[in-house]
């Protein structure tokens, strides 16, 4: 698989990526689930923002659930693979991000008030886009807590996915040196207190500081390119937690783990970081293995030596090893691309 390397990246992607990427691009605004789920109260303006990009001769649809904090643009270049490949690609931003709606008017805040919106909200978007295309396969591409709520919808509709991706999912979130049942016990104390909205201990106001040194990637150019996008636009600019979505994050890990597994029933592929300082690797394990274990599925566990928690942010070497994985899993012949 040929991909984008780093020494002419910025060039590639300027000169090449985007403008194919902007020749296929179409968005959209979607109303999100809790209208059509209760029957008064209904705010029609709170709204998912989709982006989505439609392959000439299309072979299927990948959805891509995004992590914690991220937005469109950082999936411009596994967008551009996909497309490529045949693909239809469709990329919703979760509750809270981008340009969908949002709970606070803190741009810097990631808030919800119950995990359960992050799925019903997804959800819609995904039936809607197999309702689009019917005769197409339709393959999840998630990241971290994009891999919390990906998970989580296909195990409440096992028959809406043909194939998932799974690359360093939010089987359960790292908590630093704070102990994780301490970790529940403050969010849940929190929340009953009335500081739900409230930012988690440590966290703060968007600055632009983030360094390539303290990045989740191990591609500098890959991290220099969205950075930069991210400090021209304020929508992109969220990067802290409040104790209602700490709280969110836990229900949704104790969901994944004592019933979510039970429930997948169609081809995995697992993605583990080498270094990995946002989800529990031992999580990830054990989830891994109880889908392998109860036989429903294919389930496929990929260690990738020298990444860090953006896979898909890697050095050339990775991303090689990264896409030539996932190409695999699709049952694509890397040479069909180019």
């Amino acid at each position: 698989m040929e991909i984008i390397h780093e020494n002419e990246y910025l060039y590639r992607m300027n000169k090449e990526a985007e403008p194919y990427l902007e020749l296929h691009r179409q968005e959209k605004y979607v109303s999100n689930a809790e209208n059509f789920i209760r029957g008064k109260n209904k705010d029609f303006s709170r709204k998912i923002h989709i982006q989505y990009y439609l392959a000439k001769n299309p072979r299927g649809v990948i959805v891509i659930s995004h992590g914690f904090t991220e937005g469109s643009p950082k999936y411009d270049e596994m967008i551009y693979y996909f497309l490529k490949a045949g693909y239809h690609v469709y990329m919703p931003e979760h509750m809270g991000h981008g340009l969908s709606y949002r709970l606070t008017a803190d741009p810097s805040l990631v808030h919800v008030d119950i995990w359960k919106r992050y799925v019903r909200d997804f959800l819609k978007v995904c039936r809607e886009i197999k309702g689009t295309h019917p005769d197409l396969p339709l393959i999840l591409f998630a990241h971290s807590m994009g891999g919390a709520i990906g998970g989580i919808s296909a195990s409440w509709e096992p028959g809406l996915f043909q194939k998932i991706i799974l690359s360093s999912p939010m089987i359960r979130p790292l908590t630093g040196k704070v102990p994780w049942p301490l970790v529940v016990l403050i969010a849940h104390f929190e929340c009953f207190f009335g500081k739900a909205q409230k930012y988690v201990a440590g966290q703060k106001l968007y600055d632009g500081g983030e360094s390539f040194e303290t990045c989740a990637g191990t591609s500098e150019s890959r991290f220099e390119r969205y950075d930069k996008i991210r400090r021209a636009h304020k929508e992109l600019q969220t990067c802290a937690a409040s104790y209602g979505w700490l709280l969110a994050a836990i229900k949704m890990s104790w969901y994944l783990q004592i019933w979510g597994w039970k429930k997948i029933k169609v081809p995995v592929l697992f993605f583990q970081a080498e270094n990995d300082d946002f989800v529990s690797v031992r999580a990830l394990k054990r989830f891994a293995g109880k889908v392998k274990q109860q036989g429903s599925s294919s389930c496929k566990y990929i260690y990738m030596p020298g990444t860090k928690h953006e896979i898909y942010c890697s050095d050339d070497s990775s991303m090689e090893k990264y896409l030539k994985q996932i190409f695999r899993f699709l049952e694509i012949d890397a040479q069909e691309i180019y």
